[in-house]
């Protein structure tokens, strides 16, 4: 009876963990799978969205763009003429003072002229007589009475009369001091009734309608500059103002004992506000590249001793090799064919690769 009991007893436990192991591989063991499977997807989203690279993008577009020569320089006046009389005297009357304009033709200044005048009557006479001397000795070898020499004798007194004549009339004029072109009075020296030499400068006329900006360019790169390229100057006593120009002038030989080529840029001044003696701020462009893309140089990278950057592409990271381009200063300029528009990755590209998904966090509106 007693071992009856205890197999009863024995099978009845059996089956309950029969019972038991079925309900866990039927139930417990699919809901673990379940969690399992949500956690694993879970996981997998958190790690796809940490695989994604934050970055920065700017747009871009092709443009032209110019090289450009910095050089500091002073103005001087466009043209510039020192007046003097031709003859010495007495200055008589100035009509213009420094700061004056003045017109071509204008009379500036004159000597006394009695002394020229009293020698211009006396020349005068001495040709007068010189003539009827010449006429009378004409007529008396036409009717036989004289010698042909004594004809030409007095054809060449008459010659020499009229050429003293002539000085004096020269002389006269240069008692008198005209204004060679358009102009303002620079300088002026002397003063009225002060006896003055021939030649010695009087006024000193400048043409202030046009500048010229003279620099001095290092020999490296005076290659790089040619007559008739286009500059832009400004001047600190003309805040705010920017004057276009053009080369005039290319040295052809470094100025003496330093190693520096003159070039003149030549500049308008219709509003006469530029002075000579500014120092002037000059910038010469000396070539231009058209259709490139300009990009500051450190959104670049060096990868395996070649230059790269990233454009962002459909939320990854394109890398472009670049094999043509120009660095100029902190810019690099590109001539490698990229798209027309787009967005170049400007910070995190250090750590980039081609294909890689990215995360644009913010997009700059320049580069």
């Amino acid at each position: 009876m007693t071992q009856n009991h205890t197999y009863i007893t024995s099978s009845r436990k059996s089956g309950e963990r029969f019972v038991l192991r079925c309900f866990i591989f039927s139930v417990i063991i699919p809901l673990l799978a379940f969690f399992i499977s949500c956690k694993d997807k879970v996981e997998n989203q958190k790690t796809e969205k940490s695989e994604k690279i934050r970055v920065r993008t700017a747009g871009y577009e092709k443009t032209d763009y110019e090289f450009k020569l910095d050089f500091s320089g002073e103005v001087k006046a466009w043209k510039i003429v020192n007046m003097s009389f031709n003859v010495p005297g007495k200055i008589d009357r100035f009509y213009f003072d420094e700061g004056y304009r003045v017109k071509k033709g204008d009379l500036l200044a004159k000597l006394e002229q009695d002394d020229y005048h009293v020698l211009r009557d006396q020349a005068y006479a001495q040709w007068e007589k010189a003539n009827r001397d010449y006429e009378r000795n004409n007529r008396l070898f036409e009717e036989g009475s004289v010698r042909e020499q004594i004809v030409q004798d007095s054809h060449t007194a008459l010659k020499a009369a009229k050429a003293a004549l002539d000085a004096t009339e020269l002389s006269l004029k240069h008692c008198l001091l005209y204004a060679p072109f358009n102009g303002h009075v620079a300088y002026r020296f002397g003063e009225e009734k002060e006896m003055v030499a021939g030649g010695q400068t009087i006024f000193t006329i400048m043409d202030l309608s046009r500048l010229v900006i003279e620099v001095g360019v290092p020999e490296k790169r005076i290659s790089q500059i040619i007559k008739g390229q286009r500059a832009s100057v400004t001047f600190e006593a003309v805040p705010g103002k920017i004057f276009s120009g053009r080369v005039s002038q290319v040295a052809v030989s470094s100025l003496p004992d330093i190693r520096l080529f003159k070039v003149e840029v030549t500049v308008q001044n219709t509003d006469l506000i530029i002075k000579p003696g500014m120092t002037a701020l000059t910038t010469i462009s000396t070539n231009t590249l058209n259709d490139v893309c300009v990009f500051s140089l450190d959104i670049t990278v060096l990868r395996n001793g070649s230059r790269v950057l990233f454009l962002a592409l459909d939320g990854q990271a394109k890398k472009v090799i670049l094999k043509d381009y120009i660095i100029s200063g902190d810019k690099i300029i590109v001539r490698d064919p990229l798209p027309e528009k787009g967005q170049i990755i400007t910070s995190g590209q250090d750590i980039l690769f081609d294909g890689i998904q990215i995360s644009v966090i913010e997009e700059d509106n320049s580069i």
